[in-house]
Order: structure tokens, then sequence, then C-alpha cells
């Protein structure tokens, strides 16, 4: 047997054990078995982890013996390195192995919040309590590919990479509302003179948009037999988008729409820069109402509705002034639920309020929004506290930080009217 079926065969054997125990009707004759199977289960996990280090270290005399005048062999272009890990669920298996037996992995690193700029550092004893283990690079683009396809806001959101926990950009202040005056341009004055009339000097301004990292956090438990059992099949699921995988990205997405700032993003919803035309009537979206929305829309060309799925009734009925729905919706019924409105894509989503409450249908460049990847999503487990039921305990966190990427709805040179890249449906007008 090699060191895992050994580890598993010990395993069986403490399971079998603990079930005689606590089985009201075992006999004397089971019972008496008890201690000689916890003998065996512990001599079993002993060799396993012996195998396990000699296995190692016999690698590690391989490389020891390799001529020196022998070159090494380049590295694929594009391919990890043969130290790092190859699977998702090696990685996890790895880090169980560490927090529940105290054995090394080289090719495990973790990450401590107190390093200055969060470097990483080689992983040496245990782990810091505020750290985790590092999700190996390589697992990263997987990462932020499921995040890209399953979210609404990320995939064509501003992405800033953020290189410590906090990074400030400066952008131009358009906010102004000055009639006459175009705001475009942060407040510089264009104008036309004559020859020899004096020049008015002006120059632009400028705001700081800061973000900071917020910590998501996901939590889950496993028994220690189906990590023994089936570690790459858990780390199948956790990658996966009903692991925490799929929950990063559904809950950095709602944040990115609905979060109320503070100690998790601020969502367009939510957002100062928003604006909210009130609806014509109650409980209810109708033709006028998405008009107004186009009407305050920025007129970038680059919109995309996002809809409540709880609207979907009342929307895919909507008829125009004429009672004829065709150009109001693309494409049309027997090619499936609408997909275009008014030429430019639906999104239905859960993560929006129910139909008829503020915020239920949404019209957005998100261009206009700036995400910021801390670039440190950690992984860790402990068995401690859960270990009296032989459980152990996983944890993800990820630090991201979102917000629009200006502080104010935009004012045209007639001094009133104003757009935004974002508009959402209001409440009714009292």
């Amino acid at each position: 047997m090699n060191w895992k079926e050994k580890l598993a065969e010990a395993n069986k054997l403490f399971e079998a054990a603990k079930a005689v125990l606590t089985d009201p009707e075992a006999t004397d004759e089971q019972k008496s078995h008890v201690n000689q199977m916890v003998l065996d289960a512990q001599k079993l996990k002993t060799e396993a982890l012996q195998l396990k280090s000699i296995l190692e270290q016999a690698l590690e005399g391989v490389a020891l013996l390799r001529p020196e005048s022998a070159p090494e062999a380049p590295a694929d272009e594009g391919q990890p390195p043969a130290e790092e890990f190859k699977e998702w669920g090696d990685f996890l298996y790895a880090i169980w192995m560490k927090k529940a037996h105290n054995v090394e992995d080289a090719r495990l690193k973790w990450f401590d919040e107190q390093e200055p700029e969060g470097q990483e550092k080689a992983m040496t004893g245990a782990v810091g309590a505020r750290g985790g283990f590092l999700i190996a690079a390589q697992f990263m683009p997987t990462l932020l590919a499921v995040m890209g396809e399953d979210s609404i806001v990320r995939p064509t959101a501003t992405i800033i990479r953020m290189p410590g926990r906090q990074i400030s950009l400066p952008v131009v202040d358009q906010t102004t509302t000055t009639a006459g005056i175009p705001h475009w341009f942060g407040g510089m004055k264009f104008y036309w003179a004559g020859e020899g009339e004096e020049k008015e000097e002006t120059e632009a301004k400028f705001r700081r948009v800061t973000l900071v990292a917020k910590k998501l956090i996901g939590h889950t438990v496993a028994s220690d037999e189906l990590l023994d059992d089936a570690a790459i099949s858990l780390g199948d699921f956790l990658s996966g988008p009903l692991g925490f995988t799929g929950g990063v990205v559904w809950m950095e997405d709602f944040a990115f729409l609905m979060g109320a700032g503070g100690a998790q993003p601020r969502g367009v919803i939510n957002a100062p820069v928003t604006l909210a035309p009130a609806r014509q009537a109650a409980g209810t979206i109708n033709y006028v109402d998405c008009i107004n929305l186009i009407q305050n829309f920025l007129p970038s060309g680059r919109g995309q509705w996002v809809i409540s799925q709880s609207a979907m009734a009342d929307l895919v009925q909507m008829s125009g002034p004429t009672g004829n729905p065709s150009y109001i919706w693309q494409p049309n019924a027997r090619e499936g639920p609408p997909g275009m409105l008014f030429g430019w894509p639906v999104r239905w989503t859960e993560k929006l309020p129910l139909l008829g409450t503020r915020g239920d249908i949404l019209l957005a460049d998100f261009r206009y929004y700036l995400i910021g990847d801390r670039q440190a999503t950690t992984i860790d487990s402990s068995q401690y506290p859960r270990w009296i039921y032989d459980e152990t305990s996983w944890r993800v966190v990820h630090r991201v930080d979102g917000q629009p990427w200006l502080s104010a709805p935009l004012t045209y040179q007639d001094g009133t009217t104003r757009i935004s890249p974002f508009v959402c449906l209001g409440d009714v007008a009292s």
C-alpha cells in the first residue's frame, strides 16, 4: 500500500472503533477488539507519514545526485515550474496535511497581513494567526476566469491591480454645475477671443478616488474521512461554481451592485452618482419608466440593462404608445427570453431588489465602475475548532474594493440637465 492508502485504512479502523464504542447494542466480544483496532490504526497512520517523508527525502536525493555538469532542463515557457502544484486538490491536501499532521510541503507559501506591502513568505512553522496560505499563482487565472463568466459587473468594469492595501487614483473633477460651461474638461474654460484681447488662464480640477481592500471571508467544514478518501473531489467542489469560487463571485458581484460601502464595496444602486427618476406607478415598470431611464443615461453607447428577475413578467409584456412591442424588444419571443431592450443587452438577476423597489431595474455603463483587486486571495484550514467531531474547517479570504469612478452625476452646460453612467428606477413621486 502507498502512504495515502495506509492513511485511509487507518481512518477506517478509527471509525470502526468509534462505531463500536458508541453502539449501545455492541457485544462484549466486539468491545474487546477496540484497543487492538486503535493500535493497528495508529501503526498504519505512523507508517503512512513515514512513507510520505521517505518519498520526499528520496526525491530530494535524486535532485542532489544530478551531475553538476548536467544543465538544467529549460522550463517550458508558460508552464508552471516543477515545484508548483499541478492540481487544486493537491494544493488543498497539502494544506490539510500541514495543519492536521504537521507534514511540511515546501510548495506552500503563506500570507500575513502584518507584513509590509503584503509580501509573501516561505512557510516555516505555524501560520500567523491573521494569515492564510496563498492560492498558488497558476490557480488564480482559473478563479478570475470564473468570475468573468458568471459575474455582471466585473467583465466590463475598470480593473485596478492594488500593490498594497490602499490605492488613490487622480481623476478629473467633472461635477461642477455652472451654466454655459461644458463640464467634461474638469473646469477648464474655452472661449473665443479677438485679436489682441487678453487671454484668461484656467486649469483642470482633479480629485482623488481611494480604493481600500475589503475582506470577504468564506467558511465551510468537511469531515476528515472526506479529506482522506476524496481530497481531489473536495478540491473540485471548492473551486467550482457551488464552492468557494462561486461564492466569491456571487458575493462580490452583489456588493458591486448593492453594497453600502464601509466594510464592503460601494454598489452602484446606493452610490451618490446614481440617478433614480421616479416611476410612473407603484409596483410596476412601464414604457415611460424605461424612456426616463434612457433620457438620464450618459450617452456613451455602451449601456446594458440589469433587471430583477421578479420584473420579467411585467417587462416582457410591455409595449409602446402604438401597442406594438417589436421595436422595444429584440429578438422576438419566438427566439427565447428577450435579450435586448431598446438595443442594449439585458441581464436578468436575483441581485437587485424586488419589482416595485428602488433599483429593480438599472441602466449602466460599468466601464465607469472601479474594481481594486488586492490579489491576496488565501485559503486556510484548521482542525482545532471541530477536532472532537473529526472535522476540518476551511476558510477562503478574498480582498477587493469597488466604487463608481464619479462622485456625482454630470450636469450639462444648460445648468439643469443631469446625466449619469448609472441610472436606476426610483420610487413613485410623492
